[in-house]
């Protein structure tokens, strides 16, 4: 008689909690950054988009708007007025038509919102930004009053075109005047262009058996001890100063302050990866735009600490899979490993749980976290299961059992038939 065994790479890790990929969506500012046109002079939105014209009409129907031709649509409630223009493969959206420039923005934000959920992607993510414009009516009708006015702002780079346009960047950000036809006012168009915050969730799905869970995240700020509060009021968030802690809103993610060397760290914890990616996300977006800077770079890099609870037990098992995966200056203190790779500074550690945790600090614009915890989990299975291999087959020998085949499958897992 026989009996099969498999012995599956990644068998002997815990079952993952699936990590979605979390596509964001910026919400555009509201105010006028620029100080050149109140926020009550805004007409249109014009936004890049990733969907493709194949896709439009479907979604379009799916979203429920009016049709009035191919390329223009209208949401009757909110009388959004959305015109379509193709640009290559993709199209761009502009909006406009409402009562007023905070239905506006509510209004576009709303129908991005329901694009963004059908299509489960962020549609508004063009590699790793999101451009749009914004148009405003003026009060100018010729070039000399808006140089004036240009130069009273600060602006750089002012010039003039064949078309009679000024153009113009003002603190980062694109200007350009122009006339339509016969028009008698200039219209000022105001370039968007805002970067996506990567920390770490690559686009790919986790794979069935790969477990980690990401359950601290730390981002070091150069926010100073006078900014915090007006920053986090700014954006209507709250702050528990004796406590130092911010309620966050959209999960059960926790914020907490710790203030060191002059500057703040953000310190977010919960119980999943998405709920905690989320949170920073949001927060750091909308707290960039009111202090106008990127609140994460620290002397010029941007420095962020992920810890993650990993099912790895067995220390000597760990310290083969690093120098097999190229790790170096690998050091050991009791329970505690510390290394490098791929410019990342590695600890682990032994948690309550007796696994090991894992911090990562990762100073780089373009986070890999996941990529590598996943490949670390892989080369760990496989460790283990080449241990747990060997010591089957020294079992048979010492029970007088003979092995009858053996057969590697193509995800690795091996199949042995004893014969009993």
């Amino acid at each position: 008689m026989s009996i099969t065994l498999m012995a599956y790479p990644m068998a002997f890790l815990i079952a993952p909690e699936k990590s979605k990929n979390e596509q964001l969506r910026i919400k555009i500012p509201a105010g006028d950054k620029n100080k050149i046109m109140a926020d009550e002079n805004l007409k249109a939105i014009r936004v890049m988009s990733n969907i493709a014209g194949s896709e439009l009409e479907k979604l379009m129907e799916e979203i429920g708007v009016a049709f009035i031709t191919a390329s223009h649509f209208y949401i009757n409630t909110t009388k959004l007025d959305i015109i379509t223009e193709n640009s290559g493969r993709y199209i761009i959206f502009t909006l406009s038509g409402t009562e007023n420039a905070t239905l506006l923005k509510n209004a576009s934000e709303a129908f991005f919102a329901d694009l963004d959920r059908i299509t489960d992607r962020n549609v508004r993510l063009i590699g790793d930004k999101e451009i749009f414009y914004y148009y405003y009516t003026t009060g100018y009708k010729n070039i000399k009053e808006i140089y004036k006015n240009l130069k009273k702002e600060q602006a750089a780079n002012i010039y003039t075109t064949e078309k009679n346009e000024v153009v113009a960047d003002l603190k980062g950000q694109s200007l350009r005047y122009y006339k339509n036809g016969e028009e008698e006012f200039y219209t000022l168009e105001i370039e968007q262009k805002i970067s996506i915050m990567n920390i770490g969730v690559n686009e790919e799905p986790v794979e069935e058996h790969v477990s980690y869970g990401l359950t601290n995240l730390k981002i070091k700020t150069n926010i100073k001890k006078e900014e915090l509060k007006n920053l986090l009021n700014a954006i209507n968030y709250g702050f528990d100063e004796e406590n130092e802690q911010t309620p966050l809103r959209n999960s059960y993610a926790a914020l907490n302050w710790v203030y060191k060397d002059g500057f703040y760290t953000a310190e977010f914890t919960g119980q999943n990866n998405t709920a905690i990616i989320k949170e920073a996300e949001i927060i750091f977006r909308k707290m960039n735009m009111a202090a106008k800077r990127d609140l994460r770079r620290v002397n010029e890099v941007t420095t962020t600490i992920y810890t993650y609870n990993t099912n790895y037990t067995d220390k000597g098992v760990l310290l083969n899979t690093l120098y097999e995966h190229g790790a170096t200056e690998i050091t050991e203190n009791d329970e505690e490993i510390s290394c490098r790779l791929f410019d990342m500074e590695m600890k682990y550690y032994k948690n309550d749980t007796g696994a090991f945790a894992l911090d990562i600090t990762q100073i780089s614009d373009k986070s890999e976290c996941e990529d590598l915890i996943n490949d670390l989990n892989k080369e760990y299975g496989l460790n283990i299961q080449e241990i747990t291999y060997n010591k089957i087959k020294e079992r048979l020998q010492q029970e007088n059992m003979r092995l009858e085949s053996e057969t590697v499958l193509d995800d690795n897992s091996i199949v042995l038939t004893i014969d009993i």
